[in-house]
């Protein structure tokens, strides 16, 4: 927000350096970010958080340096308003919560009898506000000021009385600039008796809005509740003074006052008709907040022993007024101008503020016992370090995405959507990690790479858990044309899959087995469910071709999923020491039922030889020729060892034993 220096100093009624006022508005969080000359004066920009709205006006920042200064802060009297005549129209709050306040006022027969103030020319060219119109320009200025945003409409086109209400559906208003927007139906507004005249809180309606035609005027000064504003002018694509200050909050006990202050200057310029304020409120007005604290708990965070009397006086030097106090409690009202302030922490960092953070005790820290989770680190840096040294990319994406990017892929059930998005493009937390590394593929590819290998570690959310998930997934693309002489190198699913159970062998898990997919994302012929003991924990496969179009890809490519939240963590540090013992292997080759998979032979194995066990690898299947129907033959190696001693002829034989017994009895082989 840009501020002239000569009214910051008019308001706060004192004389300090520029280099003096702006260092202690920055000491109670107030930055001033820049300082420029302009017109024989200087303009501060100040660069303030979104919680603090009460600072969005020059009566806001004198408030909080006066408090700070321990000054005395003043509004200038003025006498109550009476107006010629009564207002014609009548006013109807139906938005209930959405606007709790409207104050308006008609404005007719103009005729100048001073020149206009240069001084509001100046702010308003000072502060970046274009000139308009003489009224429009008052409002303005009235709105730096105190804060209130105001509109001025042109009377003689608003057709029937005035409502504030939510937009009705296939409503659309066209805004000054020429926009048109398309409402829905959380779009708060004002309309009269046949449509739209504004966006509220954010723009007027071009066709409603003054010109040096205008003769009859409305002037409305009204308190929209901060939830009904936030996001909407984003949603456009665009953003106003007015909206910037009701996202943040106004102080919901200033219209009338605003509206008489743009009144008097309005009176001072010219001769006009002016009515009688007309305000309407419901039972949805604000209340003031009250907190309760103790002296203890200032103290403890503070590390300071403030007396209860200084911590009043603090407080209410920011007009946060004592309302009780017994031996234990003291209760403060904060005042409507801040609505940044909820809890007891809230009144403890104002004091902090106002003491000043400089001031207060440097207290050492204690000696903490440093106790903390370090598995789960490892375990994340030992997969990054994994894929990097094969040559993948890691990618950083942000959770939330367009909601149509997940509908395409058929991904959207469950899925959370934001009330308050920053854009479209960022309405919905993402389901699965496929939507965002293959928003990464077609960045890529339209940037003219052919050769793509990333993958993403982050956390994906959903309805039916409300517990976020982290995930692990990659993604290859191969699309070169012209390769290296001698490379032979597939970049396929079989490849990925390889990736993959390297990457479990490296994270020390086993146990892992492979399934038919139930995934409609993945091709059905090209594809696996990937399981932890019977857990279902991911997939893996090729990229269904019907989703392809509808994501604007032209080639297939490969892909896996893995929830890391489902996986163990062992302990990756160990070193496994080899053993200094001879190992020995035996060959069996066993006829099978034709659906029988090697994960089943292989969990046969395990529970049939459970001592000496190193590892089981098939080298060979067949079906065809001397092999019945339905069956195959299949052969695999398995390899015994021990770390104590070399195992006698007579433990392999017992180990073989077992495992012939177990292929029989369990799975009905027929050893060959």
């Amino acid at each position: 927000m840009k501020v002239l220096y000569s009214r910051l100093l008019e308001a706060i009624n004192s004389k300090p350096k520029i280099e003096e006022l702006c260092e202690d508005l920055t000491l109670i969080g107030i930055e001033v970010d820049e300082i420029k000359s302009f017109q024989g004066d200087k303009i501060i920009d100040f660069d303030l958080t979104p919680n603090r709205g009460d600072c969005f006006s020059v009566k806001g920042l004198a408030r909080d340096y006066c408090a700070f200064k321990d000054k005395k802060f003043s509004n200038p009297l003025r006498e109550a308003f009476k107006g010629d005549c009564k207002f014609i129209k009548k006013i109807k709050l139906s938005a209930k919560e959405g606007c709790s306040t409207y104050s308006a006022v008609s404005i007719s027969n103009l005729n100048p009898k001073k020149k206009f103030p240069e001084k509001i020319k100046k702010t308003l060219k000072a502060a970046g506000i274009q000139s308009i119109h003489p009224l429009v320009d008052i409002v303005n200025f009235v709105m730096l000021e105190s804060g209130q945003p105001m509109h001025v409409f042109d009377l003689e086109k608003i057709n029937g009385d005035v409502e504030v209400r939510f937009a009705k559906p296939k409503e659309s208003i066209k805004i000054l600039g020429e926009k048109d927007l398309k409402l829905t139906k959380d779009c708060l507004v004002i309309a009269d008796n046949e449509e739209p005249i504004a966006l509220a809180g954010i723009s007027g309606s071009l066709d409603h809005s003054v010109s040096s035609k205008t003769k009859n005027f409305l002037i409305e000064s009204a308190y929209f509740n901060p939830s009904v504003i936030k996001g909407r002018a984003r949603r456009y694509g665009f953003q106003t003074d007015a909206s910037q200050r009701f996202e943040r909050g106004v102080d919901f006990s200033i219209q009338k006052e605003a509206l008489e202050d743009a009144i008097n200057i309005i009176q001072d310029i010219y001769q006009a008709d002016i009515s009688e304020i007309e305000t309407v409120k419901n039972k949805y007005f604000p209340i003031n907040k009250k907190i309760k604290l103790s002296l203890n708990d200032i103290n403890k965070k503070l590390g300071t022993s403030l007396s209860a009397s200084y911590i009043i006086s603090i407080l209410n030097r920011l007009e946060i007024k004592l309302i009780k106090k017994n031996k234990s409690n003291l209760t403060f009202e904060v005042p409507s101008h801040r609505f940044d302030l909820s809890i007891k922490e809230d009144l403890i960092e104002e004091v902090a503020r106002m003491v000043g953070y400089d001031n207060l005790p440097q207290i050492k820290a204690q000696q903490v016992s440093q106790h903390f989770e370090k598995s789960n680190y490892d375990f994340i840096n030992t997969i990054k370090i994994f894929m990097k040294n094969k040559g993948f990319n890691e990618v950083i994406n942000y959770s939330f995405l367009d909601k149509k990017i997940l509908e395409n892929l058929g991904l959207e059930k469950n899925s959370i959507s934001l009330r308050n998005p920053l854009n479209n493009s960022l309405s919905t937390l993402r389901t699965s990690l496929l939507p965002s590394l293959a928003t990464n593929l077609e960045f890529n590819i339209n940037r003219g790479e052919n050769f793509l290998k990333i993958f993403e570690i982050g956390k994906t959310f959903s309805k039916e858990n409300p517990i976020e998930t982290l995930s692990f997934a990659a993604l290859i693309f191969d699309d070169e044309k012209f390769k290296n002489w001698n490379s032979n190198q597939n970049y396929d699913f079989f490849y990925l899959k390889g990736i993959l159970e390297n990457s479990f062998e490296e994270l020390r898990i086993d146990r892992i087995s492979w399934k038919k997919t139930k995934n409609d994302l993945l091709h059905p012929y090209a594809s696996a469910d990937i399981y932890y003991k019977n857990n279902l924990i991911g997939s893996l496969g090729s990229i269904h071709p019907k989703f392809l179009k509808k994501i604007d890809l032209k080639k297939p490519f490969h892909y896996f999923e893995v929830k890391i939240d489902l996986l163990p963590r062992n302990d990756l540090a160990k070193l496994k020491t080899p053993s200094i013992y001879p190992t020995s292997q035996r060959d069996f080759s066993f006829e099978v039922d034709k659906n029988i998979s090697f994960e089943q032979i292989d969990d046969c194995i395990r529970e049939s030889s459970k001592a000496f066990l190193l590892s089981s690898k098939i080298f060979d299947i067949y079906a065809g020729k001397n092999i019945p129907k339905g069956k195959k033959s299949i052969a695999f190696r398995v390899l015994w060892g021990s770390s104590k001693k070399t195992l006698s002829e007579d433990e392999i034989n017992d180990e073989v034993k077992h495992i012939i017994s177990g292929m029989q009895n369990k799975l009905n082989a027929i050893l060959r």
